[in-house]
């Protein structure tokens, strides 16, 4: 090697380690982003995860989970909230003006969303969001969702970005469910009162990871009724690793 391409080499070896040095390490800290307290009006909390420190791919992350929260608080079709303290405040009037209309009758509305980091292996990260908000009826509505995001970019991950054949995983996840059900390889998918559509068994909306594998879950009214709560399945890595993109892995997984 020459002592001109020796220097190239030296200085792109160099770029490459300092490049690596100033990588900023995504890590996540939970925030109660309800900041007053008001009398006579629903009872709103929410503690989520914020990703830092403050950068470019964090604000990708950050605006994704927040958006995630303002879309679970939006009760008012009408108005569409971009932030999640604007979101808090059409909530609230709206419950006032009900009340306003029907003093008798309304009852006490509700928010509660949590969430945390389920899993985060430097290449992506899982978050966990649990949510219940009642606002009336018999009932409210609670659910569990994941949102996967790449730690480099930010960007939020479909199946599609991390399975290496979404179909061949589809596959496993039915003879799991199946298996779980004890439904039989030949029996209709719906044939002991789930509801795929299409009798076509289908993944959730709701995929994300543990410690301990790939966790799918179907959430009220999903694929059952509400009384049947939600469907869980979990795949332990041991037999998920085969479907997962060898970029998300991490070493030794």
């Amino acid at each position: 090697m020459s002592r001109k391409s020796f220097s190239i080499f030296i200085i792109v070896c160099t770029a490459l380690f300092l490049g690596c040095e100033n990588k900023e390490t995504i890590s996540y800290v939970n925030k109660d982003m309800v900041t007053d307290n008001c009398t006579d009006c629903p009872q709103v909390k929410i503690n989520i995860p914020q990703a830092q420190p403050a950068n470019a791919v964090t604000e990708k992350i950050n605006t994704e989970i927040n958006s995630f929260v303002i879309d679970v608080l939006n009760y008012s079709e009408e108005k569409k909230a971009s932030t999640i303290n604007e979101a808090i405040a059409i909530f609230r009037n709206d419950y006032k003006k009900l009340k306003e209309r029907f003093p008798e009758d309304i009852v006490p509305w509700e928010a509660s969303i949590k969430g945390g980091t389920s899993f985060e292996n430097g290449h992506f990260s899982s978050i966990k969001i649990e949510s219940y908000v009642f606002t009336g009826g018999a009932h409210g509505y609670g659910s569990v969702s994941f949102l996967n995001f790449n730690d480099l970019t930010g960007e939020a991950l479909s199946a599609e970005d991390l399975f290496t054949n979404v179909d061949a995983f589809v596959n496993y996840a039915e003879e799991a469910f199946r298996k779980q059900e004890n439904l039989k390889p030949e029996a209709n998918i719906n044939s002991s009162g789930f509801m795929f559509e299409n009798d076509a068994f289908h993944l959730p909306n709701s995929i994300g990871f543990n410690g301990q594998g790939i966790v799918l879950i179907y959430n009220p009214y999903e694929i059952a009724a509400y009384a049947d709560g939600l469907t869980k399945i979990e795949i332990p890595y041991s037999k998920a690793e085969e479907f997962i993109k060898p970029e998300w892995l991490a070493e030794g997984q």
